[in-house]
């Protein structure tokens, strides 16, 4: 199997099942041996990186381009509200935010690359949060890096309420409310 495949594998085993998935399980799946595993990607830590990086790639994109699309900011609220609700993708939670509620048992890299995506992830909520403030969209009387931590918490939340097997309409109503308050 392509390394490319092997991460797939590896990524949607994670995402399903958490960081705690074993390897031996994934290279089952993958039709690989662990041999072939450790050359590709180094070590267990390696593949967790290299599996999170590459859900990374997948989700920041798809937030990227709902926030800087041509909608009004409430729009963008409610958009980003119905992705992280009903995308039958989340129906599993969110891999971030299982593998930042796991961080004691990643390895090093692993939990380096958590700390960077949520920075970046914060970083983008903040630029949507000051270029709204500056097209007088939004006039919040927080900060927007403030707003943007509030904000990430709150899809962290969603993603995990997901994960648990509420129903999307629920998590989509929690969801609303909860970011009712950066409404304009």
């Amino acid at each position: 199997m392509r390394p490319e495949a092997v991460l797939q594998v590896a990524t949607e085993a994670y995402w399903h099942e958490g960081p705690g998935v074993s390897l031996n399980a994934i290279c089952q799946r993958a039709g690989v041996a662990k041999p072939s595993l450790y050359r590709e990607f180094g070590s267990e830590d390696g593949l967790t990186l290299a599996a999170l990086d590459h859900y990374a790639g997948l989700v920041q994109s798809q937030v990227k381009g709902l926030l800087s699309s041509k909608l009004s900011f409430a729009a963008k609220l409610e958009a980003l509200i119905v992705f992280m609700s009903e995308d039958p993708r989340y129906e599993h939670g969110c891999l971030f935010v299982k593998m930042r509620g796991a961080q004691l048992d990643l390895g090093p890299k692993t939990r380096a690359k958590v700390a960077e995506i949520e920075a970046a992830t914060v970083e983008i909520f903040t630029r949507f949060f000051r270029s709204s403030r500056r097209k007088e969209e939004w006039m919040g009387r927080i900060k927007p890096h403030f707003a943007a931590q509030y904000l990430h918490a709150q899809i962290g939340l969603a993603a995990s309420q997901r994960a648990l097997g509420v129903k999307p309409a629920t998590v989509k109503l929690c969801l609303q409310y909860a970011l009712s308050v950066l409404r304009p």
